[in-house]
């Protein structure tokens, strides 16, 4: 079975118009790519970092890192209690059925 590849759309290099294929790793190829052969810093096309998709952006201070992890806490205390709720009613559904 063959990997799903995750864009579909090829990338050109701005230089020399070389096409990268579609692939998890093609933006790190391209990047490399104008790095070595045509020895040019790769800022024409950025690396993606983690703070890209926060619309937020990066951390700017201590109570902004703490704000951010009591919600992430909230989230996951949230999740988990829905979680154990639905467990419970589907071990008690479960126990009804087999008591019948």
């Amino acid at each position: 079975m063959k990997p799903v590849p995750t864009t579909t759309q090829l990338l050109l290099c701005p230089v020399c118009s070389r096409a990268f294929k579609p692939s998890k790793n093609q933006s790190s190829n391209l990047r490399r790519h104008i790095k070595n052969v045509h020895n040019m810093s790769p800022t024409m096309h950025p690396r993606k970092c983690k703070w890209d998709s926060i619309p937020d952006g990066c951390i700017k201070d201590d109570k902004d890192r703490k704000e951010r992890t009591r919600k992430s806490k909230r989230l996951w205390a949230r999740k988990s209690r829905l979680r154990r709720k639905a467990e419970g009613a589907a071990l008690g559904l479960c126990m009804l059925s087999q008591a019948v």
